[in-house]
């Protein structure tokens, strides 16, 4: 996406200060940058319920290219492929936004007060050689730990607008300084077990107070020159931290750790509530937001060098396991972070161990505690990291959600375990996470072709205990498949991704979806739903974590209609621009879809769904009325000379009726097996044994008369 900033960010620089020796009116015309610029990745948080808005690219530049300003951001233009590119780049963790640097040096700025990039440039090669060539990174690394010195200010524009809530409503708000239980600070305190100390006041540069323009506790007023009505984001953001740095004396962030501007409203480029830069010290809040303590978490956390969480739909953020994916958006709630985010948050880095289940004949067995109960964890861990070698690790962790510790809001998963995929980084770094299963008590998760190494890591909940402090949970992982504990029955296993299944039962197929990554796996993922029956998504994958691989995952399935969905995050599908990506899905030997060529994402529903009447069980109905027994004198002496052949007549069919009383079975054949079969109630007497002589008279066809009496029970 091409980013565009109106005349007023420009005239910014003429208003506020200028460059020695430069006229203002210069600086309308094209520049040559000077300097590298710091690579700056915008994150916005989509209004509730609105869409997921995309990652904005800009650079800050040096002051001596902003006009003698510090702080300044510039739209970047380039290329659709070379934007991609730089996000790819950070999204993967391979560059640090608000760290690293991009060389700009001898660069144009045009017109449009635009960062121009030549086309036919590499982005990686342009940061690569700033990041690695150059020591100058201005960036100091964010913190979050210790005391946090925070600043809010209070935002008026030219024509009056700005939020009307007092200074000191605002301050407890967001810092908890009045009546507010409930709120950033405590949100952050809660969450990282006091491992960092939110501190609102008013500085100067030396890091003293102060009260000459503090109007609450750690809140200051300013009033920009131009309109919140006609301007867009960058020009606003840019226009506020001037008119600061201005009244303070000197430059952002200078003293505070993070820094959060409150603006009225949006009125030009909107569809976000909050927005942040990521691994910097800035927030900008609209209207109400500003005073939502999941909002505000959720923004200082891209602040923390933090990414989106998704969810099992594959949704950009939709874990809702953790605030980094759709926070909560009421005044009284927030919830914490999952287990790949605390790894990189560092806050419980005394209970976080790493595992390497490539290791052949890989088998552990753990106890883990949930981040709630963190204090009372023993020598159990709280976060477990699964190395893959790649970058894209997984994360295992207990969500427990007790009632009174600081999980207690949470809004998805209490108290089940939490398997969670980072993009790169191995948890270290910015990158975008997904939720790839919630795991009860007997249930199990398993990963096929793991790492790369052909093997199956199965992840099992053995037990999950939570009448104790602490709860537990106690997890197996292994590379062979681990049986379910016989009590309580197993629920059925995660249906994303499942294990290799070879065979499958009477009346069920083998559904298979294979996928072929291109050169950017991270995008891809997808759904299948069976749309007949209870079952949902019954396979799901993705995002991946190496390009142009071969991927398949497969699940017995009944025969119905099934919903096949693909989707790539940046929108140009899996095929043919970055490489020849392409899609499968098999049930049985039939292939039901396949493409790569889409834009943002496909659909294809096969099958029907339709009804087979069950089996039905057992035959011809029993008896009204038991048979009655044969006679008590045992069978019919044998005969005394040798059998007779069958008579010429065949024998009386079978009664279409039970009959109340059964003729004895016609012989055929000389008696080679024990006479008639035991009667269904115990004769008095046991027949006569098979003679051990052949038999000297032919046998009786049939009693020359019924039975006088049954048998006595």
């Amino acid at each position: 996406m091409r980013l565009t900033c109106s005349a007023a960010f420009w005239a910014l620089f003429a208003s506020t200060a200028t460059a020695p020796g430069v006229q203002a009116k210069g600086l309308r015309r094209k520049l040559i940058a000077k300097n590298d610029c710091t690579i700056m990745a915008i994150e916005p948080l989509a209004l509730e319920g609105g869409e997921e808005p995309d990652m904005i690219l800009e650079c800050e530049l040096s002051a001596e290219d902003a006009g003698g300003v510090s702080g300044i951001s510039a739209p970047i233009l380039a290329t659709a492929a070379q934007l991609k590119e730089l996000k790819d780049l950070i999204k993967s963790g391979e560059l640090a936004a608000g760290e690293d640097i991009l060389d700009i040096e001898g660069d144009e700025i045009d017109e449009n007060h635009q960062v121009k990039i030549e086309p036919t440039v590499s982005m990686k090669a342009k940061a690569a050689k700033a990041k690695g060539g150059k020591a100058d990174k201005r960036r100091r690394l964010v913190d979050t730990t210790g005391d946090l010195k925070m600043l809010l200010v209070k935002v008026t524009d030219v024509n009056g607008l700005v939020y009307p809530d007092s200074a000191t409503v605002m301050s407890d708000e967001v810092f908890g300084t009045g009546v507010d239980p409930i709120n950033l600070k405590s949100g952050l305190e809660e969450c990282s077990w006091d491992k960092l100390t939110v501190l609102p006041k008013a500085l100067t540069q030396a890091g003293v107070p102060d009260s000459t323009h503090e109007v609450a506790t750690g809140v200051v007023e300013v009033t920009i020159d131009i309109s919140l009505t006609n301007q867009g984001n960058s020009a606003i953001r840019n226009a506020i931290t001037t008119k600061v740095q201005n009244m303070l004396g000197y430059g952002l962030p200078g003293p505070y750790d993070y820094v959060l501007y409150s603006v009225e409203k949006c009125y030009v480029d909107c569809g976000w509530a909050a927005y942040a830069y990521i691994n910097s010290w800035n927030s900008v809040y609209q209207g109400v937001y500003y005073k939502r303590p999941g909002v505000l978490m959720h923004e200082i956390g891209h602040n923390f060098g933090l990414a989106h969480s998704g969810g099992l739909d594959g949704a950009t953020y939709t874990d809702h396991t953790c605030t980094m994916g759709n926070p909560h958006y009421s005044d009284d709630a927030f919830q914490c972070f999952n287990p790949a985010k605390n790894f990189q948050l560092n806050w419980y880095d005394d209970a976080e161990i790493t595992e390497d289940p490539r290791t052949q004949g890989y088998t552990n067995t753990l106890t883990l505690v949930g981040i709630d109960e963190y204090p009372d964890r023993g020598d159990s861990p709280v976060t477990v990291r699964l190395e893959t070698g790649g970058g894209a690790d997984y994360f295992v962790g207990f969500n427990r959600a007790s009632a009174t510790g600081p999980n207690r809001m949470n809004d998805e998963g209490d108290n089940q375990v939490t398997i969670v995929q980072v993009n790169g980084g191995s948890g270290e770094s910015y990158s975008q996470s997904f939720l790839k299963a919630k795991l009860s008590q007997g249930q199990s998760y398993a990963i096929t072709n793991y790492a790369g190494t052909g093997k199956t890591v199965t992840i099992t909940a053995l037990s999950i205990d939570i009448s104790t402090t602490p709860g537990t949970a106690l997890v197996r992982i292994s590379d062979g498949l681990v049986p379910a504990p016989p009590s309580p029955p197993p629920t059925p296993a995660p249906v994303t991704p499942a294990p290799t299944i070879v065979t499958c039962p009477d009346a069920q197929e083998m559904m298979e979806v294979q996928i072929q990554t291109d050169n950017y796996a991270g995008e891809t993922q997808w759904t299948l739903t069976d749309k007949c029956g209870s079952n949902g998504v019954i396979l799901s994958g993705g995002p991946y974590g190496s390009a142009n691989t071969p991927f398949s995952s497969n699940v017995c399935a009944n025969d119905g209609q099934y919903e096949f969905q693909i989707n790539d995050s940046f929108g140009d599908g899996i095929c043919c621009g970055y490489g020849t990506g392409s899609y499968l899905v098999k049930f049985g030997t039939a292939v039901k879809a396949s493409g790569g060529e889409f834009t943002s994402s496909e659909t294809k529903t096969f099958g029907t769904c339709g009804s087979t009447p069950p089996p039905t069980t057992g035959s011809t109905p029993p008896p009204v009325a038991p048979p009655t027994a044969p006679p008590t004198n045992g069978s019919t002496p044998p005969p005394t000379n040798g059998s007779t052949p069958p008579p010429t007549a065949p024998p009386t069919p079978v009664p279409t009726a039970p009959p109340t009383v059964p003729p004895t079975p016609v012989p055929t054949a000389p008696p080679t097996v024990p006479p008639t079969p035991v009667p269904t109630v115990p004769p008095t007497a046991p027949p006569t044994p098979v003679p051990t002589a052949p038999p000297t008279n032919p046998p009786t066809a049939q009693p020359t008369a019924p039975p006088t009496a049954p048998v006595t029970p």
